[in-house]
């Protein structure tokens, strides 16, 4: 049940020629489409337009986001401070696993930049 929001679309927006089913048989059902195209067949929750499941993931994006932002590296002291401050979110449970390697590849990127590598 993978919805299609990564490819640059909002999440409520749907694809060219896919129709919204709002009913389906005695439930509402939910309003993501996955990336195959098909509409998610799982009911939407209580006073909601998704599901259970895309609510997780929208939820989880959101928290993701709020987490932890990079500071701008203008310096190999700040790329330090960065990498110290993810990998202390990352073992004190505040990062998970995926948004750490996420801003740790943002700062890999980061180093070769300011050590005048790339660019």
């Amino acid at each position: 049940m993978e919805d299609t929001s990564a490819g640059g679309r909002g999440q409520g927006e749907t694809l060219q020629g896919q129709i919204v089913e709002e009913r389906y048989g005695y439930y509402q059902r939910c309003q993501r489409f996955r990336k195959n195209g098909q509409q998610c067949k799982a009911p939407a929750m209580k006073d909601a337009d998704v599901c259970y499941k895309h609510q997780q993931r929208a939820d989880r994006e959101r928290r993701w986001r709020a987490q932890y932002t990079l500071p701008r590296l203008v310096d190999m002291a700040t790329w330090r401070r960065a990498i110290s401050d993810v990998t202390q979110g990352l073992w004190q449970g505040r990062i998970d696993e995926d948004y750490a390697s996420e801003l740790l590849q943002e700062l890999e990127r980061a180093s070769m930049v300011l050590r005048g590598e790339v660019g």
